[in-house]
């Protein structure tokens, strides 16, 4: 057909769409700190910009994530005179999460609560894509510290970051998975190396020859008192003045990765 389009009007400025960013957070092996460092970036970027940050932990079956987030920073208190979405009930119940939120410290926190372990909630992967691409925020940094097919879930991020505890045995453990993350890194998925808990009992060649990164960040080991000093204070770790003067200087070279 010799059809004839004609533009009546002009486009004088291009069109530009906020998308959703998303960084994924997992621990090469169980307990690496993938968590602390989770809400520390999320801390961090909410004082940062004008972007809406949101804080999700990621795991389809809430049974298996303990202890709880929820209970660490004292979300019963923070909340005590607001109602606490629970997301992974909305969305197991078929419920809409758009424009709902737990905002506190300038985070949206996209947590699982004791009423979802209690009520044994277990996400389809379906469910569990529809949680993290649907709950409101312009930076989702998504924990996906206790979930067993995290590998499902990381694709679709935009930057992942792999928090490594250096000791042999945790190590040798989180292999496996390690070695799945470099497939993915060499297909091109943006990566992060983080070896938390840096410390001078690490034979460091030994590490080294182990893991074998070009490139990698690092956190020092940070005494287990501090803590106990947060979770007594119902405060997230990185808020702490020893804990954040020790990871700050890591977080804004992580960040500056990212963005």
């Amino acid at each position: 057909m010799e059809r004839i389009f004609v533009r009546e009007t002009a486009e004088s400025e291009p069109l530009y769409f906020i998308e959703k960013q998303k960084i994924g957070v997992v621990g090469m092996s169980r307990g690496a700190g993938a968590t602390l460092l989770a809400t520390s970036l999320a801390r961090e970027f909410s004082c940062r910009d004008g972007r809406k940050v949101t804080f999700l932990e990621v795991c389809c079956n809430a049974c298996k994530k303990t202890p709880l987030t929820y209970d660490s920073i004292g979300a019963d208190k923070r909340f005590r005179t607001r109602e606490f979405v629970r997301f992974y009930n909305e969305i197991k119940q078929g419920g809409g999460i758009r424009g709902k939120n737990n905002i506190d410290d300038r985070i949206n926190w996209g947590l699982i609560t004791p009423g979802d372990v209690k009520e044994e909630i277990q996400l389809t992967p379906l469910e569990t894509v529809r949680l993290i691409n649907n709950i409101p925020g312009d930076l989702i940094i998504c924990d996906i510290s206790e979930c067993g097919n995290a590998e499902d879930f990381l694709l679709d991020m935009d930057c992942v970051i792999v928090v490594i505890d250096p000791m042999p045995s945790r190590m040798i453990a989180g292999y496996p998975f390690m070695r799945e993350i470099k497939r993915l890194e060499h297909r091109g998925m943006k990566v992060i190396w983080l070896v938390n808990k840096f410390n001078p009992g690490i034979n460091k060649k030994d590490m080294h020859d182990f893991l074998k990164l070009k490139e990698f960040c690092k956190i020092p080991f940070i005494p287990e008192s501090n803590f106990y000093s947060a979770e007594y204070n119902c405060k997230i770790p990185y808020d702490l003045a020893d804990i954040r003067r020790e990871m700050k200087e890591t977080l804004e070279k992580v960040i500056g990765i990212i963005v």
